[in-house]
């Protein structure tokens, strides 16, 4: 039971902030991810790892990082939708390679 007369199934304090920051957090991943790795494809052998680096750090860390975030504050549902994001780079990584070879 909740002590401060909050609605038990709402366990953080504020979660409009929760979600802005994770929203903030989802956009990044999104934007970052298909960046990272269509420049890690595009680029020469020697700086295409920084980029793979960069791609693979935005697609699957920033969400996590998104959903721990979310998790510690008790907002379930903010963090049910960053681990969603966790599909994000099969959706993004297929097109690139699709657009790239001109199947």
């Amino acid at each position: 039971m909740v002590d401060n007369g909050n609605r038990p199934d709402r366990n953080t304090r504020h979660p409009t902030g929760i979600r802005v920051v994770t929203g903030v957090i989802a956009t990044a991943c999104i934007t970052l991810g298909p960046l990272g790795y269509l420049n890690g494809v595009m680029a020469t052998t020697t700086r295409a790892a920084e980029w793979y680096t960069l791609g693979f750090g935005a697609a699957v860390g920033l969400p996590l990082l998104a959903a721990a975030i979310a998790t510690v504050a008790g907002d379930r549902r903010a963090a049910l939708w960053s681990l969603a994001l966790l599909a994000w780079p099969v959706v993004f990584i297929i097109p690139i390679h699709l657009l790239l070879t001109g199947a």
